[in-house]
């Protein structure tokens, strides 16, 4: 694994116009529920989604990007993370709307919890489950958790995302399989 600030440095301008914080050989045992891990190499937390597809297209395909949520359902091994790992914090991913009688719009660091609650408060049924998982939207989106019977997939209308590339994706329900 190459050391962080080499990394960084390796991108130079490549980086500069960024403005969420970059920290290399960050402590991953900081931000995961079981205090436990390794470094990542670097780690990213962009200050919202254009921040976020810079730092995409910014980054050349053959250095490894780990996304990471919360950490609440993440170990990681203590020979570390290689490249970059990506964080959102809930300051740019982490509202949740009504935006419809039967829709919420959630970003993907928004608290389970919190869509729940904001599912309660408008009377939009169904997101009474999320109540008792850890952990935020996006995690639940990418491991399709689930309680009470009820799955994430059930509740999911469409998703917007960032590519590899920083290109906008809205996919279905259908489009995530």
């Amino acid at each position: 694994m190459m050391h962080g600030q080499a990394l960084i440095d390796r991108l130079g301008d490549r980086l500069a116009g960024l403005r969420g914080r970059l920290t290399p050989n960050a402590e991953m045992d900081k931000i995961t529920w079981f205090r436990a891990g390794g470094l990542a190499e670097v780690l990213f937390q962009p200050a919202d989604e254009e921040d976020l597809a810079a730092f995409l297209k910014a980054v050349p395909e053959e250095i490894p990007l780990t996304v990471v949520g919360v950490g609440s359902n993440l170990l990681v091994r203590d020979g570390g993370i290689e490249g970059f790992v990506i964080r959102l914090s809930a300051k740019g991913f982490g509202d949740a709307e009504v935006i419809s009688p039967i829709r919420i719009k959630a970003g993907a660091a928004t608290p389970d919890k919190r869509v729940a609650a904001v599912a309660l408060e408008a009377g939009i049924g169904g997101f009474h489950f999320y109540h008792g998982i850890p952990g935020a939207i996006g995690g639940a989106l990418r491991m399709n958790a689930g309680a009470n019977g009820v799955e994430t997939r059930e509740r999911v209308i469409e998703v917007r995302a960032l590519d590899r590339k920083g290109n906008v994706q809205t996919l279905s329900n259908a489009d995530m399989g």
